[in-house]
């Protein structure tokens, strides 16, 4: 890795916050590709995919995974692109996911579904059974690195800047909360206005958080115009 990794232990409770999250049971509406093959990715075993051809929607599910696509009609040349939503039914690990689909002009996107909120906290509590607290944040962040969560966890999308440093830019880009342990990651993204030096100790701000563990940067040293991500874990009420 190439960042280094700054521990600190406070533990102070945070306000809830709100997830993008794609729950069973819940009429859930999601954008996709209008040309491109779109991935769901299920928490435990994909069961069944059910969905009406006659809207021109196609698919497959194989092992923990769906593959939906919308037909694409060629008319004397032109192409012509679905535009119209269509209801998806998604039987995963035993639990049925009602999705709205609305077909766009974006690229391939892949969504997680979330498990239920007790398969979820299994899940997580087994993930991080017997690892201190301070290597429960030094794993999430290792996990944000690389971006491989496990799918028990409920990761939200954010645009939402906030002001640090005349320097740079502070952007919050994700939220990915681990349910049943108590901890929750923020993912910013830096862009500099000048040449700086970005530190762990920038981020040390109630505006970034009341109760931070550990804080991550990327790439310290930037350039004009550079960009870098932060990670920031944080200790939540495990009621949230």
């Amino acid at each position: 890795m190439k960042f280094m990794i700054s521990i600190f232990i406070l533990v102070i409770a945070v306000p809830a916050w709100s997830a993008d999250v794609i729950l069973p049971e819940v009429t859930t509406e999601i954008e996709v590709s209008s040309h491109d093959i779109n991935r769901i990715v299920c928490p435990g075993q994909m069961n069944d995919l059910i969905f009406s051809k006659e809207k021109g929607l196609v698919g497959h599910f194989s092992g923990n995974s769906a593959f939906i696509k919308f037909k694409v009609e060629d008319n004397n040349g032109t192409m012509t692109y679905a535009t119209q939503p269509t209801e998806l039914y998604v039987v995963c690990d035993g639990s049925v996911y009602s999705l709205i689909v609305t077909p766009r002009d974006i690229p391939a996107v892949t969504r997680r579904l979330a498990s239920a909120r007790g398969k979820s906290f299994k899940r997580n509590i087994a993930h991080f059974r017997n690892m201190p607290l301070e290597k429960q944040a030094l794993q999430v962040i290792r996990e944000a690195y690389t971006d491989s969560y496990p799918t028990s966890y409920r990761v939200a999308r954010a645009r939402k800047e906030i002001k640090l440093s005349p320097d740079f830019t502070t952007t919050l880009v994700q939220t990915v909360a681990v349910d049943g342990v108590g901890l929750r990651m923020k993912e910013f993204q830096v862009r500099a206005r000048a040449r700086v030096a970005v530190k762990e100790t920038d981020f040390l701000s109630p505006e970034v958080s009341d109760s931070i563990l550990a804080v991550a940067v990327e790439d310290h040293t930037l350039n004009p115009g550079d960009s870098t991500r932060v990670f920031v874990v944080e200790k939540k009420e495990l009621n949230q």
